[in-house]
C-alpha cells in the first residue's frame, strides 16, 4: 500500500489539528490499517495482478455470491511442470491457435464466479470461485431453483469430500436468519455488500499467455514439433 500524497516522510512536519480535513485521512487509514487474517488476505491480494481463488477445503466455509452469473467462463490447460503449470488456452483467441491444443493436450473449461468469504472474525474478502462442468451444473440447478435461487438470495456453506478424481463439492443453502446462529457469523450490512461488490473481479483478471511461450512448452514437455 502506498504512503499518502507522497512516498516521503517529513519526520519534522506538524502533526495535523483534530480540526483539519486530514483528521478525516486518518480515521480512514485505521480502518485499513489493522490487525488479523482478514486484513493479511485483503492487504495480498490489493497487490496482486490475479484473482484471488477461493480454497475451497473439508472443513466448510461461507460465502455470499455477488452476482446471478459467473464474472468469466474460458478453457485451461493444466500441464504438470515446474513453476506455473495453468495457462488460458488460446484457441478460440489467437488466428493461429493453441500450441497446446496443437500438441493434442485437452483444455478443461472453468468458470469464475464473484464471491464474499465471510468469517467468524467478521473479516469479508473478495473472492475468485472457479468451478468446472460438473460444479457450474449443480449451481445452475441452485440458481434456477424457486427456493434456493438466484444465486445471490442466500449465503452458501461449501466443502469438499473426498480426494482426487473421487472428490466432490458440496454446497449448503444458509439463510440469513440460520447464519449468526449455526455459524457463528453475522450477515452482511447493506453498505459492507456494497463495497466488497466494488472489488469484484471482471474477465480482465484471467491471465492471457504469449504464444510463443505456449510454443516452447509444448515442444519442452509434450514434445510438440511445429
Amino acid at each position: 500500500m502506498g504512503r499518502f500524497d507522497t512516498d516521503t516522510i517529513d519526520d519534522d512536519a506538524p502533526t495535523s489539528s483534530p480540526e483539519t480535513d486530514s483528521d478525516m485521512n486518518v480515521s480512514q487509514a485505521r480502518r485499513v490499517i489493522k490487525r488479523g487474517w482478514g486484513n493479511v488476505e485483503q492487504t495480498k491480494q490489493a497487490d496482486s495482478p490475479f484473482a484471488q481463488r477461493l480454497k475451497v477445503e473439508e472443513k466448510p466455509i461461507i460465502v455470499k455470491f455477488l452476482e446471478d452469473e459467473p464474472y468469466t467462463s474460458y478453457r485451461q490447460h493444466w500441464v504438470e511442470r515446474q513453476g506455473q503449470k495453468s495457462f488460458t488456452c488460446l484457441s478460440d483467441m489467437h488466428p493461429q491457435g493453441c500450441p497446446l491444443c496443437d500438441a493434442g493436450h485437452r483444455p478443461s473449461a472453468r468458470f469464475a464466479f464473484n464471491v464474499a468469504l465471510l468469517t467468524e472474525d467478521g473479516d469479508t474478502t473478495i473472492k475468485s470461485y472457479e468451478v468446472g462442468p460438473r460444479v457450474i451444473d449443480s449451481l445452475k440447478n441452485f440458481h434456477q431453483d424457486p427456493r434456493q435461487g438466484p444465486l445471490p438470495k442466500h449465503y452458501w456453506a461449501i466443502s469438499r469430500s473426498g480426494k482426487g478424481p473421487t472428490s466432490q463439492t458440496n454446497h449448503q443453502m444458509v439463510r440469513d436468519r440460520d447464519l449468526e446462529e449455526e455459524w457463528n457469523i453475522a450477515p452482511l450490512t447493506d453498505e459492507a455488500l456494497e463495497q466488497v461488490k466494488k472489488q469484484a473481479y471482471d474477465a480482465s483478471i484471467v491471465p492471457i499467455p504469449n504464444r510463443k511461450t505456449l510454443l516452447t512448452i509444448a515442444a519442452e514437455e509434450l514434445d510438440y514439433e511445429n
